[in-house]
């Protein structure tokens, strides 16, 4: 199986290991990652400048789509983002006129899922690729080398889940995909009060004070049930939780905050330094 690998722009800069541990995930399930010439997701520009984050998610689409290949990002950013694009292409007919224009100059094509004969590249975050095209039998299968039976609990990530409406992602109110694919790690997921909310990473920026005041809360609260772990699947939540400051609190809160494509590949059986740079 072939895919378009479109890391994003946290995992190329600030999580490059992250990288490497889905890379070495998708080796070892057979998939085969292509690296294609892919601009930012337009995420970034989507506050300033609306239609220019619409086409930089479309262009990169179409650009999967003359290589033939479905898009999986590990990004839920990213993803929410391209599916945003996909939407607003989809339900806007002067947009799509416009970008249509612009992609024509690049020799690049792109038509919503009406429109042509052909299908467009779909977009899968690493998580429902997993579940949705792996499957969790075929994945629990391979399943070597299970984990303790720590108790953990999940960060979900709000640009996957929300707005459903565009994204189609999971149950944005009892999202089940994530915790299915750690269940069978070996880990304990627990459910807790604070899973759907936000890690606090959007308002790092602007307001330090009140993304490490949401951090704390979400900590304490892991905490008072038990957690080990917290366990993430979402680039700008894992960069949140691995912040010194952040560090701190999760220590002294007994936590330790790991990302799912370490969670997978360690029960694969991938060797640690596989994962790793270096």
């Amino acid at each position: 199986m072939r895919l378009a690998y479109f890391p994003g722009c946290k995992i190329t800069f600030f999580l490059k290991e992250y990288g490497r541990a889905v890379e070495a995930v998708m080796a070892a399930l057979g998939v085969t990652l292509v690296e294609l010439p892919f601009n930012c997701c337009g995420n970034p520009s989507r506050g300033k400048n609306f239609e220019v984050s619409i086409f930089s998610a479309i262009k990169n689409l179409a650009l999967a789509r003359k290589y033939g290949l479905d898009i999986m990002t590990p990004c839920k950013c990213c993803f929410g983002q391209l599916k945003h694009g996909v939407y607003w292409y989809e339900t806007r007919k002067d947009l799509r006129v416009k970008i249509d224009r612009l992609l024509a100059q690049e020799g690049l094509f792109y038509s919503s899922s009406h429109e042509s004969d052909r299908q467009p590249s779909s977009i899968k975050h690493l998580l429902s690729f997993l579940y949705h095209d792996i499957g969790i039998d075929t994945l629990e299968d391979k399943i070597t080398r299970p984990l303790e039976s720590d108790k953990t609990v999940l960060q979900q990530g709000c640009h996957a889940l929300r707005p459903f409406c565009v994204t189609g992602f999971d149950n944005p109110f009892a999202p089940q995909i994530f915790k299915a694919l750690v269940n069978i790690t070996g880990l304990d997921v627990i459910d807790w009060s604070k899973e759907t909310e936000c890690c606090g990473s959007p308002v790092a920026h602007d307001h330090g004070d009140l993304a490490l005041k949401i951090l704390n809360n979400k900590a304490q609260t892991a905490n008072r049930e038990g957690a080990v772990y917290i366990c993430t699947a979402c680039t700008h939540c894992q960069l949140q939780y691995q912040g010194e400051e952040a560090g701190h609190i999760l220590s002294k809160n007994g936590l330790l905050a790991v990302s799912y494509p370490f969670v997978l590949g360690e029960a694969l059986g991938i060797p640690l330094e596989k994962l790793r740079l270096g």
